[in-house]
């Protein structure tokens, strides 16, 4: 049976690294497939209103390409999902995509456990900033099965390819997307691999699954406490049940918070740009 590969390409550079090496990948793969790609920072997506429409399960009033992307994504049996980083974080583009995530639970029973590949490409040595998380919030607000995150140095178009390491990594990458294995992080968060955490008093808490663990003296990661954010979709739901609550609230105190703001309505000059 052929497999459709969904390369979610978010870099607007045409044959830059993130769309070649995708690519690349697809080319090791060892059973036939076809291979579909989306520039993304070509869609239309527009900024979420929030209005809660979606939560309450009403039509979304922005007309643009989200809903066809996620469309697509349900179509994929896989999905290799690339970014370059910009100024220490991912394209813009995701962020786009993520505040309109309340639409994910309307496809959410259907992207739940598609596998996948994150790629990050970075310019200068060690300064990859947040678009890992980035990348990784996305796939898993999605369900996704992340196989690999993966940090890649690569700047100019196509310099990918220069390296004979990335070729490959790109092989391993093929092998392991419809695998039972993954590439771990040993380094990051021990529930989700995220290497970003906020620092509190006795430990860490991952800005991703939102996990608490903590480092031994031998440095070893000791597992406290699961976040609570990543599972699956009956799970994830009980975030929107949150939010059809927090909606019915607003509304009965809708009343009080209009008197409560009004002394400050007109408060201000607005700077307008045409």
């Amino acid at each position: 049976m052929t497999k459709e590969i969904l390369g979610l390409v978010g870099s607007p550079r045409k044959n830059g690294n993130c769309e070649i090496f995708i690519k690349e990948i697809s080319t090791h793969f060892d059973f036939a497939h076809n291979l579909k790609l989306i520039r993304l920072p070509e869609l239309n997506i527009m900024p979420c209103s929030a209005c809660y429409g979606c939560i309450m399960g009403n039509p979304c009033p922005n007309k643009d390409h989200m809903e066809r992307l996620l469309e697509t994504i349900v179509k994929a049996d896989g999905l290799i999902v690339a970014t370059p980083v910009y100024y220490f974080g991912a394209h813009s583009i995701f962020k786009r995509i993520l505040d309109r995530g309340f639409l994910f639970y309307n496809y959410l029973n259907e992207t739940y456990g598609k596998p996948c590949i994150l790629l990050n490409f970075y310019g200068i040595k060690d300064r990859i900033g947040v678009s890992p998380q980035t990348l990784m919030v996305f796939a898993y607000s999605l369900g996704l099965d992340i196989k690999a995150s993966v940090n890649i140095e690569a700047a100019l178009p196509g310099e990918v390819l220069f390296n004979e390491t990335n070729k490959e990594k790109a092989k391993e990458l093929a092998r392991i997307l419809f695998s039972d294995k993954k590439i771990e992080n040993s380094f990051g968060c021990p529930f989700c691999g995220c290497e970003i955490v906020r620092i509190i008093e006795e430990g860490f808490i991952c800005t991703v699954c939102h996990g608490y663990f903590k480092i031994d003296r031998n440095g070893r990661r000791i597992k406290i406490k699961e976040g609570g954010i990543i599972g699956p979709p009956e799970h994830m739901f009980l975030h929107r049940d949150w939010l059809k609550e927090m909606k019915q609230r607003f509304l009965k105190v809708k009343k009080q918070i209009v008197k409560s703001i009004s002394p400050l309505k007109d408060k201000g000059e607005w700077i307008r740009f045409d």
